[in-house]
């Protein structure tokens, strides 16, 4: 099931994929199963539902990452990989995965090994601590953005974006709204994102 559910998924999303990038997840997924009952690298522990709710829901701006072409990217808080991990397998960028934890670091350096990716690095510090400039900044399941963008914003380089991973529409408004009232007003745009078998709304926050 596992194969046939990653494929159609991604046949869904109109992404081309080779044998080798579906070993690629598929190895990812399992490795995330392994490991989960020790690392807590993510709260669902049926394998249908992590690649639907982690693995189909990273790839699903791919398209608007692809736009970019070939960047520097950072994943702020990526956990177990998501979305930096999903995105190195299909796209011709740098990456840098920011995590602090040290055994989500040490899951993190053992997955990118046996993914076989040599496109990725990881940074254990903070987010805060940053001291390099991206073309894409993004992040999936991290902190409201009223707390993180004081410092994300610093991170992208002149002409570079901000590409967060969201809820619904209404949520996200409320939190460009209370960015608002602390000082901020990024240009800002919402592109609605359709994760395959999955009913729940999802968005891809842009900020200039």
């Amino acid at each position: 099931m596992e194969s046939n559910l990653l494929s159609s998924g991604l046949e869904m999303l109109s992404i081309s994929f080779s044998q080798k990038q579906l070993g690629q997840l598929e190895t990812m997924v399992d490795e995330i199963m392994l490991f989960n009952p020790t690392y807590r690298l993510v709260s669902n522990t049926d394998k249908d539902e992590i690649i639907i709710r982690h693995i189909l829901d990273s790839a699903s701006a791919i398209p608007y990452f692809i736009r970019e072409g070939k960047t520097e990217i950072v994943d702020l808080g990526t956990g177990a990989g998501f979305p930096g991990l999903v995105l190195a397998v299909f796209l011709d960028s740098e990456f840098t995965l920011c995590e602090r934890m040290t055994r989500r670091v040490n899951f993190l350096k053992g997955l990118i090994v046996r993914m076989g990716l040599d496109n990725v690095t990881i940074d254990p510090r903070s987010a805060e601590d940053l001291d390099k400039k991206f073309d894409i900044v993004t992040s999936r399941a991290f902190h409201p953005l009223c707390d993180c963008y004081a410092y994300m914003e610093p991170l992208k380089k002149d002409g570079g974006k901000i590409l967060l991973y969201k809820g619904g529409r209404e949520s996200i408004e409320d939190e460009l709204s209370t960015l608002k009232e602390k000082g901020y007003t990024p240009t800002s745009s919402i592109m609605e994102l359709k994760v395959p078998f999955l009913a729940e709304r999802r968005n891809l926050l842009i900020l200039n």
